[in-house]
């Protein structure tokens, strides 16, 4: 296991959770019969099973979106067997694209009229090169990260457009979480490109301060916004569910995102 610096403030419970459980199991806390939840970079990977822990949890409008339309029909299915009566609206969508990320709100809003909690997951990280010893390895500094300005344009401004065109309807959704989740990554807590890219460093931390602008911004309006550093990620379920962190399980994220963070809280 990676040691990280005390002051990432990792450990800041005597206790360390991998597990959903109890509460924060999302078959044990039911949502209310009208939730709606938005999944960007739902095909595949964490958001893939953040869908599934709301479907688990009883969502009754589940919208997928990601850029591989046979990725999502296999979310669809899943989450069809795990929750019959959910409705899934799926949408293929690049973050990257102002117009995709409109019209996936767009659609939103015509199917079911009102949102919940948006998740905004999409995201990528810089292209393997090939070393010296023809292993492969990500870019280290900034003249090697060739990838840069993709991997900004979907981290960083990706969840910009989200919020851009979902933020209006969680202000609309008086009744419910109002919830702006965004996830980003213990990366954004480094200054070295040792272990992840520069690019995807500042597109984390552009992540955290955006998070931090809509919680001052509209918590008048009732918007509560998270953001969810991760630290390990896989693209296999057990590691999906059972991460290093507690807020780094996809189970946790349904819970989390109900609990009323933006009224009556100054950061």
């Amino acid at each position: 296991m990676i040691t990280l610096p005390q002051h990432w403030g990792v450990r800041f419970t005597p206790t360390v959770h991998t597990h959903a459980e109890g509460p924060t199991d999302p078959s044990n806390n039911k949502l209310h019969p009208n939730f709606v939840v938005v999944v960007t970079g739902a095909g595949k990977g964490l958001g893939y099973h953040i869908a599934l822990a709301y479907a688990q949890a009883g969502a009754h409008g589940i919208v997928i979106a990601s850029r591989t339309k046979s990725d999502l029909s296999s979310l669809e299915k899943e989450i069809k067997s795990t929750a019959p009566d959910s409705i899934v609206l799926v949408q293929t969508c690049d973050t990257q694209s102002d117009d995709d990320v409109k019209c996936l709100a767009d659609a939103t809003k015509a199917k079911f009229g009102r949102l919940d909690v948006v998740v905004a997951n999409a995201g990528i990280i810089s292209k393997y090169l090939e070393g010296p010893d023809g292993k492969q390895r990500l870019p280290i500094g900034i003249v090697e990260d060739a990838d840069f300005d993709r991997v900004i344009n979907t981290n960083f401004m990706g969840s910009y457009r989200v919020a851009k065109h979902f933020v209006p309807q969680l202000v609309e959704t008086k009744d419910g979480p109002q919830a702006f989740v965004c996830i980003t990554s213990l990366a954004s807590l480094t200054n070295s490109s040792d272990l992840t890219p520069i690019a995807y460093n500042l597109s984390k931390i552009g992540n955290n301060r955006m998070v931090q602008h809509i919680h001052n911004d509209h918590k008048k309006d009732g918007v509560q916004a998270l953001a969810i550093l991760l630290s390990i990620r896989s693209q296999q379920r057990k590691i999906a569910r059972d991460l290093l962190m507690v807020f780094e399980d996809a189970d946790h994220i349904v819970f989390v995102d109900s609990m009323p963070l933006a009224h009556g809280l100054e950061s």
